[in-house]
């Protein structure tokens, strides 16, 4: 039975459809305003069930989550010392600087500043009050919020209570100031800028970039997990290092950005005449303030590539491991280390030119060199050295520079008019980092929607979906190893939306979904 509606019921329909659509936003807002406010795990749970009874809609929950939480013009301005329990049980200071002209409706820049000499006995808290004229004029005429965490031996920045420490004052800060999320960089001096290397190294996610004022790769290789340069092609990177630092010679930390660039880490490097001086900040003000300006945090990038020893360190940004186990299905992952005095290493083969008819041919072999060992002979004539051609002997040195130490490489020559492929090595040099553990290795690529993943002893791994970034109404198709292992229409799921974004608290990356993956190989452990 069909019921016609004359203009009156239908206007009356109207605006009870208004009232209804007015009291459910009312009903959200205090839903919202629940969820921002939770302070511990058990209220978050309870603001989420709230929002997942209430019934709506993943688009509309995206939307206010990608709006994130209203803020106060009521705030302090100027500095600020806080507090923050650490997991260790601890209350640390921390030191905030908000402009005087801040504002609730703008976004500001974030600089996190590390002190150093940070593992030594526990740093003077007034030390702080002394840092604070480094960057804390710069904070007020660029507009930036400053953050000067204090650390010790319990929380060096290359510790587990150290990230956590850190990363729970910038959760803090979000709670109370309008932050650029995008914007959000971590720097300091000495031990401060080992520790924002050791940072880009294990938790890139939450910052933009890293900024190393006079710190040293090496010791970014301590702290509880494995260390790999791989992970510092996520982030881009301003350092630098003096000439005559009797701690961190910019002569030694010169080997070490070398390599990194070589591997296409975005590492922006200068050394300096200079002393291990903190005065030095003068000199990389102008650099420091250009790289906050330019740089800006994606969190969609379209390439991430990731490796871990443990899931604890197992995520950047929208690609997470979750199980490290070789199950039998491995992708080729060139080993990517760093090594000391890698530039020593030299074949070990004199060259000289024997007329047009033959050209270039070994005169002399270095014993207990790489071409000692590998059975060169004089009198041979080098034709290949691994993938590269060897024509006059000049190449040779840029080939073993190439390639990494106690890397296998073939050598290719010619001996008596006969062809021979000899198997070789380059020389072991002990790395900077160790590796005591399986590696779990991880490489996605976005295109459209399409994401073809690549692993190393991955059993399992976790793809988070968002809206800004993938078509979630069309297929979403996943290959691992040139095997396509999902094709479908992934879901939106209000209830994991919400989780992630409590942990997050990132309004730049809400995830309304996640594909999480188990891949299938030849060992009985991959499973569960």
């Amino acid at each position: 039975m069909l019921y016609r509606l004359g203009r009156t019921s239908v206007a009356i329909l109207v605006v009870l459809l208004a009232l209804a659509a007015a009291a459910l936003g009312a009903d959200l807002d205090g839903l919202m305003e629940a969820y921002y406010a939770a302070s511990d795990s058990s209220e978050v749970a309870a603001a989420i069930d709230a929002l997942v009874a209430a019934g709506i809609g993943a688009d509309e929950i995206a939307s206010r989550l990608r709006a994130g939480r209203s803020y106060s013009e009521d705030v302090a301005r100027g500095w600020s010392v806080y507090y923050n329990e650490c997991i260790d049980g601890t209350a640390r200071p921390y030191h905030v600087y908000v402009p005087e002209g801040y504002h609730p409706l703008a976004r500001y820049p974030v600089l996190v500043d590390l002190h150093g000499a940070v593992s030594h006995p526990p740093y003077p808290v007034e030390g702080l009050i002394r840092r604070r004229a480094l960057w804390g004029p710069t904070a007020e005429t660029e507009g930036w919020i400053l953050v000067m965490p204090h650390g010790d031996e319990g929380a060096t920045w290359w510790s587990e209570a150290g990230r956590a420490n850190l990363l729970a004052q910038l959760a803090s800060l979000k709670s109370t100031y309008n932050i650029d999320e995008n914007r959000v960089f971590l720097s300091g001096f000495s031990d401060g800028g080992t520790g924002a290397l050791w940072m880009g190294y294990h938790d890139p996610t939450a910052w933009a970039g890293f900024i190393a004022t006079y710190g040293h790769p090496g010791i970014a290789g301590k702290g509880p997990y494995q260390t790999y340069p791989r992970n510092l092609l996520n982030r881009p990177i301003r350092a630098s290092n003096g000439m005559y630092d009797e701690i961190y010679p910019a002569a030694e930390i010169r080997l070490y950005v070398d390599q990194l660039l070589a591997y296409g880490v975005d590492i922006d490097w200068m050394a300096h005449r200079s002393g291990h001086d903190i005065n030095i900040i003068d000199i990389e003000r102008p650099e420091v303030i250009a790289f906050i300006e330019n740089v800006e945090r994606n969190p969609y990038r379209a390439r991430v590539i990731w490796e871990a020893s443990d899931v604890a360190a197992g995520r950047c940004d929208w690609v997470r491991i979750d199980k490290i186990v070789d199950v039998g299905n491995n992708a080729e992952f060139r080993e990517m280390n760093i090594w000391p005095l890698k530039e020593e290493i030299e074949f070990g083969a004199t060259f000289a030119y024997q007329g047009t008819d033959v050209g270039f041919v070994v005169v002399g072999v270095e014993p207990w060199s790489i071409a000692h060992f590998s059975g060169v002979k004089t009198g041979d004539k080098i034709v290949r050295i691994a993938e590269f051609p060897v024509e006059t002997g000049y190449e040779v040195p840029g080939i073993v520079d190439a390639k990494n130490p106690g890397e296998p490489i073939e050598i290719e020559v010619i001996r008596n008019g006969e062809t021979l492929v000899l198997e070789g090595q380059i020389t072991s040099i002990e790395a900077l980092y160790a590796r005591d553990e399986m590696t779990g290795s991880i490489e996605a690529v976005a295109d459209g929607n399409r994401i073809d993943v690549t692993v190393r002893n991955v059993a399992r791994y976790t793809l988070f979906m968002s809206s800004e970034q993938f078509d979630l109404d069309r297929p979403i198709v996943v290959t691992t190893n040139g095997v396509e292992v999902f094709a479908g229409i992934v879901e939106p799921d209000v209830r994991f939306m919400l989780e992630q974004a409590a942990k997050d608290d990132d309004r730049e990356a809400i995830f309304e979904a996640a594909i999480e993956i188990v891949v299938s190989g030849n060992d009985s452990a991959s499973g569960d």
